[in-house]
């Protein structure tokens, strides 16, 4: 039954591959070799606009906040953007790509993003079960007939939902050592298929690397493309992020890019760390390099701001609950007004006391990446560290905190001339 279903699916998928594979290419020189991408909108400093949503005395504050943490926590540098109703309200460099140099961070520096990788599959998933090339209850096996691991439910079956969600019932990091230790696909399919899941398939949350991985493998037999290409062409050329990119060997090449940090002790501070191939075997997991002026886009286009990449039915797909995550003990579960959170595809989805978030955060090989937006407030926020100091997971949540008060419980909309 499944072999007949797939037969079918690909003969589809395949006459879409073609239809729209023309259309892409060209969207793909466009985006990346001759469109400036609304340069009018993100010109935060020193550019107002008749509805400008600019408020100097918040950034002032924000700011303040900012330098302050960096300073008390010793963080080598940050990058990072605010957005609020579509445009960029706030955008700053601060410190240096690495300790070892006085090169200033750029908005063309690349960081890793750890697993604020995992939103790029969710939505890019998203896409294609609004597109029906996947369904969201599709059978793993169908995509991966070599898996031949079993959910722990009434009817056996483990579904693209699952992992995605990380609700497959798994205990949490299972064989995330292989995906430390560079092991392909095709090995991390093998262990997996010698689990048995331990908790309810669909209802238990544990967080997974190996497993989410298997997103990928669905992606590549769904499109006929690589993982790295179904990432180019329904996300990276459509929204203009021409300096992203999910290999080692393109973080290695970039002439433009940070080194992460791990704290040497009191006397040394943070000191930089090599670059390391991990995750970018399960480019999914935690495999994306990015600048903050490409992540800007990628927030820019998660908030809804470009529905003819990311349709507001995909973006309602990712962003629905499938698991609640509030027993888990984790920071976010500890931010002040916390009131619960479940985890969509890829992405975190916490209610606060004040603020209704999505959110998620990665941390790789001496680089942390926090992102985060109010889908009621309709304003998001970047964060991307070079180091994982203390001020790293705190970033999110105080700036939430501060733009609350300042604010109050709810943001009315003003013009800042």
């Amino acid at each position: 039954m499944y072999s007949m279903d797939l037969k079918r699916k690909k003969a589809f998928r395949y006459l879409l591959y073609i239809a729209s594979t023309i259309s892409g290419i060209l969207l793909s020189v466009i985006a990346c070799h001759h469109a400036k991408w609304q340069e009018g909108v993100f010109e935060a400093v020193g550019y107002r606009s008749q509805k400008s949503l600019i408020d100097t005395t918040f950034n002032r504050l924000f700011d303040h906040q900012l330098s302050e943490n960096l300073a008390d926590m010793q963080c080598p540098g940050l990058a990072v953007l605010v957005i609020h109703k579509d445009q960029v309200v706030f955008e700053k460099l601060y410190g240096k790509k690495s300790t070892a140099s006085n090169e200033k961070i750029d908005a063309s520096s690349v960081f890793r993003i750890g697993s604020v990788s995992k939103g790029f599959a969710g939505i890019l998933a998203a896409i294609l079960i609004d597109k029906k090339v996947i369904e969201l209850e599709d059978p793993l096996v169908l995509y991966i007939p070599e898996l031949t691991i079993q959910a722990k439910s009434k009817d056996r079956i483990l579904r693209v939902k699952h992992i995605l969600s990380h609700s497959s019932g798994l205990t949490e990091h299972a064989y995330s050592n292989l995906v430390d230790d560079n092991h392909d696909m095709e090995t991390i399919v093998n262990y997996l298929n010698r689990l048995t899941p331990r908790d309810s398939t669909g209802k238990t949350y544990a967080y997974q690397n190996a497993a989410f991985g298997l997103i990928e493998k669905v992606i590549e037999n769904a499109t006929g493309m690589t993982y790295a290409e179904a990432l180019d062409f329904y996300i990276f050329s459509p929204l203009g992020m021409c300096n992203t990119s999910c290999t080692y060997n393109a973080l290695c090449a970039s002439e433009n890019v940070c080194s992460g940090h791990k704290f040497g002790g009191s006397k040394n501070g943070f000191v930089p760390m090599v670059f390391k191939p991990h995750y970018y075997n399960v480019v999914s997991a935690g495999g994306i390099n990015a600048p903050l002026e490409d992540m800007k886009k990628w927030l820019h286009a998660v908030m809804g701001y470009n529905p003819d990449v990311i349709s507001p039915n995909a973006r309602n797909i990712a962003f629905s609950a499938y698991v609640n995550t509030s027993d888990d003990d984790r920071y976010f579960n500890h931010w002040p007004g916390f009131s619960d959170s479940h985890y969509g595809l890829g992405w975190r989805l916490i209610t606060t006391k004040n603020n209704n978030l999505v959110y998620h955060g990665g941390l790789v090989n001496g680089f942390r990446t926090e992102i985060a937006f109010d889908r009621d407030k309709d304003i998001g926020v970047v964060f991307l560290f070079n180091s994982l100091c203390g001020y790293s997971s705190k970033a999110v949540h105080q700036f939430f905190d501060l733009w609350n008060i300042y604010y109050g419980p709810s943001t009315q909309e003003q013009d800042f001339l």
